[in-house]
């Protein structure tokens, strides 16, 4: 156990009182940019004086989950789990999930103790704007409002890092983001920002999705929609919407405007975000920064489940998805994936990988061009995946992340195992891999080149297999959707 003087940390923002969790120590609460003005860009914290309390989780962005409580727009607070505070460990920054519209780096199945005892690192998790609050552009309404207020929120973090985190036993010269799900498409989209340049070093992207970012005129197309919901009309109403009236708000429009889990995303605004991934990427602006990158075998697994079928309209979602592709094609690559996987499971492989998987192999082509990447994938069922059908699902790596097996996800997927003891081996296993990536940038197994791009898949035996089959990657050559996922906003 440490005692509490051990965990005074003296940093540029102020002294910070710790405690005890796991056998790290942990800070949780700070401050890491001021009370942010509503659709606005975050303020660098002022240091404060005498020595803080960081015992307790900040509150969560204002979200439609009555399990986050407290919540406030007053939410731009981070967490710190570490080994110590002497030395200069490598950081780990992870970005939470949640479709850009809810989730907390205070979640239970985030907890960065396990993560940081067993493999000597400092790990960050905190909170950023979301939903109505973080990536609805309205920009249009004043000039003081801006497009992307959460992603602006994930950089202040970052510059919060760079300058404070040696107190705590991290090298702000070696710092790793990475992050899950929406988490995961913010990391992604990390590298190609000229805004990021020198926050950190190297990024491992979760389940994110490279090609999954809206244009501009998309992006304003969704904020006026929500004004006409909220039946708003200019600035002074919008910034007049009550704090807690906000969740109720978000639940109305996302039911109202008929996109689901796209309502909210990243804006391609041409200013803090100059274009798409994949086209940025082929310009080289990421040549320094090493990526890891991957999915889980089954992401969208879960969409087979009728009611939620029923509920998210999935033969909606790939009418829409596949709606600008020839006849010939929209018979060719369904076929192509019932007589690879079956029925059933071709159909959670199909949705997975028009999701993730290709968007994320067309990005390491063009990325690996200038720097080098690796790429993973996730293939370990517990008896209760299979049992259930969703097999390797979106989000069930995270517990074997974190190694946070009765947290979050944990407390389903492990119902029916019978021991643990493969468990604690495989999140043994991917620990030591994404710590080894974090220290030193690279990855125990062949990187990616050009069109050879091998995965480390993590089941039962690890084994290094194509990221995506040949016959499938080619069913996608002379498509739509594969020409969308290359194009530049500067191409319009």
């Amino acid at each position: 156990m440490f005692s509490l003087q051990e965990f005074i940390a003296q940093a540029p923002c102020g002294m910070a009182r710790g405690m005890e969790d796991g056998g790290t120590a942990a800070w949780k609460g700070l401050p890491y940019a001021q009370p942010p003005a509503r659709f606005s860009p975050p303020q660098a914290v002022r240091p404060w004086t005498g020595v803080r309390d960081a015992l307790e989780f900040g509150p969560s962005c204002p979200q439609e989950d009555i399990r986050r409580a407290p919540m406030a727009e007053d939410c731009l607070y981070l967490n710190i789990w570490s080994p110590g505070t002497a030395g200069k460990r490598p950081v780990m920054f992870f970005i939470h999930g949640g479709s850009f519209a809810g989730g907390s780096g205070s979640e239970e199945a985030y907890n960065g103790a396990n993560l940081a005892r067993n493999g000597d690192v400092v790990v960050v998790t905190f909170n950023y704007r979301v939903g109505i609050l973080g990536f609805l552009d309205f920009s249009f309404v004043h000039s003081d409002f801006h497009a992307n207020c959460g992603l602006l929120d994930v950089l202040e973090a970052l510059r919060w890092v760079r300058t404070n985190i040696a107190a705590f036993g991290g090298d702000p010269d070696n710092v790793t983001v990475f992050g899950q799900s929406a988490g995961g498409t913010i990391t992604s989209v990390l590298p190609v920002l000229p805004a990021a340049r020198g926050l950190f070093s190297k990024c491992i992207v979760m389940s994110g999705g490279p090609t999954l970012l809206q244009g501009r005129e998309e992006g304003r197309r969704t904020a006026r929609a929500f004004l006409e919901t909220a039946g708003v009309k200019d600035a002074q109403e919008l910034l007049s919407v009550p704090e807690k009236e906000l969740p109720a708000c978000q639940r109305e429009f996302v039911a109202r405007c008929g996109l689901g889990a796209g309502t909210f995303r990243i804006s391609v605004d041409e200013a803090l975000v100059p274009d798409y991934p994949i086209a940025a990427a082929r310009t080289g602006i990421a040549r320094e920064i090493p990526m890891l990158i991957g999915t889980t075998r089954e992401e969208m697994s879960f969409l087979l489940i009728k009611p939620l079928a029923k509920a998210l309209d999935v033969d909606g979602i790939m009418q829409a998805g596949v709606e600008h592709e020839a006849d010939e094609c929209k018979e060719r690559i369904p076929l192509a994936y019932r007589r690879r996987y079956g029925k059933r499971r071709g159909q959670a492989m199909m949705f997975s990988d028009m999701v993730f998987r290709m968007g994320n192999v067309w990005y390491v082509q063009e990325y690996g061009r200038h720097c080098d990447v690796w790429m993973y994938r996730f293939d370990y069922e517990t008896p209760a995946m299979k049992i259930s059908g969703l097999h390797a699902f979106h989000s069930s790596d995270i517990p074997f992340v974190f190694g946070n097996f009765k947290a979050g996800m944990g407390k389903l997927i492990f119902l029916l195992s019978p021991s643990m003891k493969k468990v604690r081996e495989l999140s043994h296993e991917m620990q030591r891999d994404f710590v080894a990536f974090a220290r030193t940038g690279r990855a125990g197994w062949p990187r990616c080149r050009e069109a050879d791009i091998p995965a480390k898949c993590y089941g039962k035996q690890c084994a290094v297999l194509p990221a995506v089959e040949d016959e499938i990657v080619r069913q996608y050559e002379d498509t739509h959707f594969k020409r969308t996922s290359f194009s530049s906003c500067k191409e319009d």
